[in-house]
């Protein structure tokens, strides 16, 4: 799933897999690819921000994503490459907030919800992240803004029965009722197009429309 503009580096050099591999390969065949737009600043802000999460220097790479995001804000995926950058960093209330807004500038069932774990070279990184967030939401259990921050994370790393459970107690707060009543919606087709069952496989959390 690419949103917005046409940037190749919406899957951070790694290509989609499964399905929508399948369908982009026949759109190719369908209509010959247009040459690709000069780089613009916006493409070297997110380069920088790339290299430096690569890197392990989050707040560079959280400070370029956001510098990309001004440069150009009628992008709807910046925020998430955003969000992730602000979490790794272990900024979980900002992250949260820049989650809602990101989220209400989205429809699901047509752009769908963009999870940038191919961030990582090392999977590991992230899983370790995960389990620091869910360390603070056990210890904070009232802190509605940490379960949908975990819930989003959760969800994209396929652990839907878990992610569920966060998103649900997020959603019963008002202000973040809404990310996380659409989360549950995305999670709900997941979970029948994957049998409910979760696997290693990168995630974009993209629908098709």
């Amino acid at each position: 799933m690419i949103a917005g503009p046409t940037y190749n580096y919406y899957y951070y050099n790694k290509a989609p897999e499964g399905e929508g591999l399948d369908e982009a390969q026949q759109k190719l065949e369908e209509k010959p690819p247009v040459e690709p737009a000069p780089e613009t600043s916006v493409d070297r802000y997110f380069d920088q921000a790339v290299k430096a999460f690569e890197a392990g220097d989050y707040t560079t790479a959280k400070q370029k994503f956001y510098t990309a995001m001004l440069a150009s804000p009628e992008d709807i995926v910046l925020p998430f490459a955003y969000v992730q950058a602000l979490f790794a960093d272990g900024d979980y209330q900002k992250a949260s907030e820049v989650l809602r807004e990101a989220m209400t500038r989205v429809s699901p069932e047509k752009e769908g919800v963009f999870y940038p774990r191919g961030l990582y070279s090392d999977e590991s990184a992230l899983e370790e992240q995960i389990k620091q967030l869910e360390q603070t939401a056990i210890q904070n259990s009232s802190n509605a803004d940490s379960e949908l921050l975990l819930g989003y994370q959760l969800l994209g790393m396929n652990r839907f029965d878990e992610a569920g459970g966060y998103l649900q107690h997020a959603s019963l707060d008002q202000n973040n009722k809404q990310a996380a009543t659409a989360l549950l919606g995305v999670l709900e087709k997941l979970e029948k197009t994957n049998g409910n069952s979760s696997n290693s496989q990168p995630a974009t959390l993209a629908e098709e429309p």
